[in-house]
Parts: C-alpha cells; structure tokens; sequence
C-alpha cells in the first residue's frame, strides 16, 4: 500500500519508509500473535497491561514523528510566504517608480 501512495500521489521516499517500518511490527505480530504474550509472562506483567503500554508507546512515538515533521513543514512554509510577501512588495513599489525612458 505504501509502494502504490508512492507512485499514486509522489509520496517522498522517507514518507514511505516511515510507513514500512510503523508497519513492520505489526505485520511481524499477525504473523506471531503469541508473541506479546510470551513478552508479558517474561516480563511478569498481565497480557493486558503490557499491550496497552506496547500501544500506548507506539502511538506516542507516530505522534512525536508527525508533530516534528509539521513544525518543520510549517516553518518552511512561513518562510516561503514571507519571501513571497517580500518580492510582491518589491514588484509593487518597482511598478509604481517612474522608469528613465532616456536621454532627451
């Protein structure tokens, strides 16, 4: 799916990356179901419990990634706007200077 949205929409290569290594660990657990609750019975934590964290945990880090990834987009969109704004200005007052036609 993320190889199709790559093509399909021209996803950046570290977009697609990111989504094959989120889906990673969950593929590896469809293929393993018992594996969390082998983790839970050597750690020594009910089945439950150390789903939520596990969860909880990957949830917090996707979140963490896509914050970071829009502030830094939204920083690079306030500076594009800025220059924007700043050669409209300049093409506005270019317009209005009468130019020399020349001499004579």
């Amino acid at each position: 799916m993320a190889i199709l949205r790559l093509r399909k929409y021209k996803l950046k290569e570290r977009y697609t990356i990111l989504f094959l290594l989120i889906g990673t660990p969950f593929l590896l657990l469809a293929v393993r179901p018992d594996t969390v609750g082998w983790l839970a019975v050597k750690l020594g934590l009910q089945y439950t419990t150390l789903a939520l964290i596990c969860v909880s945990a990957f949830l917090f880090l996707i979140v963490f990634e896509l914050l970071s990834i829009v502030s830094v987009q939204d920083r690079k969109i306030n500076a594009l706007a800025q220059l924007v704004a700043i050669l409209m200005e300049k093409q506005k007052l270019a317009e209005q200077t009468p130019r020399d036609i020349g001499p004579g």
